[in-house]
């Protein structure tokens, strides 16, 4: 089986726990009944009810799930946290502290230069989500209209030669035709990357330009100027992170054509004491 990013939560516990009933070849070599006695549960119901979405592990059977699982310590954190933060949500209460400290413990890896240029070039994750579309053509000419030539056709195919070696686009197996290997990708946060870097500044130059380049019915733009707290910041965060999640979970569309892009900008006018400040 594929592993599983919880980050969205949906099904990750069905996920874990019929993984668990199986072995490396699919093969299964206990029964939900039996992994309900070996935690000490007279019935499967409990964990039927977790697998389903319709409860929440307590606090006790989550720790004798992570036994049974062997996760690391880590794993297991991020997993309370994740849990914490589920049932905060249900109940309508606030967890941004949660969601900053979850946030903080995710893993990454170090980049490759190709994965560096996978995101260093603003165009080429735009192409990855331009290939989810209905009509999407492999044509670079085409890419390159359809990017209103803010890109060459040179580097549209260099783009999707490396969106390809580094299988952020796969083949599929009966049209042939080039297609996400997954829905969503996200860069780190909260981690110094120059790629990022030069992702974040080119998407902004994209916004200015669309000032002038598209009409007020093609574009949204809007700008606070405020007091606020930099004790906040971690809080303010982490509230962004999860606006940008829930605007893309009501929001991206399956058979749009059209590829959007959404900036938000947090940033400090005054100076604050940064060390870049003269």
């Amino acid at each position: 089986m594929k592993a599983y990013d919880f980050n969205t939560f949906k099904d990750f516990f069905e996920f874990h726990i019929q993984k668990n009933l199986v072995d490396e070849n699919g093969q299964k070599k206990t029964t939900l009944n039996d992994l309900a006695k070996k935690l000490g549960y007279n019935s499967a119901s409990s964990l039927s009810m977790i697998a389903s979405g319709e409860r929440l592990p307590s606090s006790h059977l989550l720790e004798s799930l992570f036994d049974a699982w062997k996760l690391s310590a880590a794993e297991k954190q991020r997993i309370r946290l994740k849990v914490e933060i589920e049932k905060r949500k249900r109940k309508g209460k606030e967890s941004a502290h949660l969601i900053s400290q979850f946030n903080k413990l995710a893993p990454y890896k170090k980049i490759d230069l190709k994965n560096f240029n996978v995101v260093n070039d603003w165009y080429v994750m735009v192409i990855k989500v331009l290939a989810s579309t209905p009509d999407f053509s492999e044509d670079p000419q085409v890419i390159s209209q359809k990017l209103r030539k803010k890109v060459s056709a040179a580097q549209v195919k260099k783009a999707l030669a490396l969106l390809e070696e580094t299988r952020l686009l796969i083949r599929d197996s009966e049209t042939g035709k080039l297609k996400p290997s997954m829905d969503r990708t996200e860069t780190t946060h909260e981690i110094i990357s120059e790629a990022i870097r030069q992702n974040h500044k080119s998407m902004m130059k994209r916004a200015v330009e669309s000032v002038e380049e598209q009409t007020v019915e093609q574009r949204q733009l809007n700008s606070l100027s405020f007091q606020f707290n930099p004790k906040s910041l971690p809080k303010a965060k982490a509230k962004i992170l999860n606006f940008i999640k829930e605007f893309n979970e009501e929001f991206n569309s399956d058979q749009s054509n059209q590829v959007y892009q959404l900036n938000v900008q947090l940033f400090e006018h005054t100076n604050g004491g940064n060390k870049n400040d003269h």
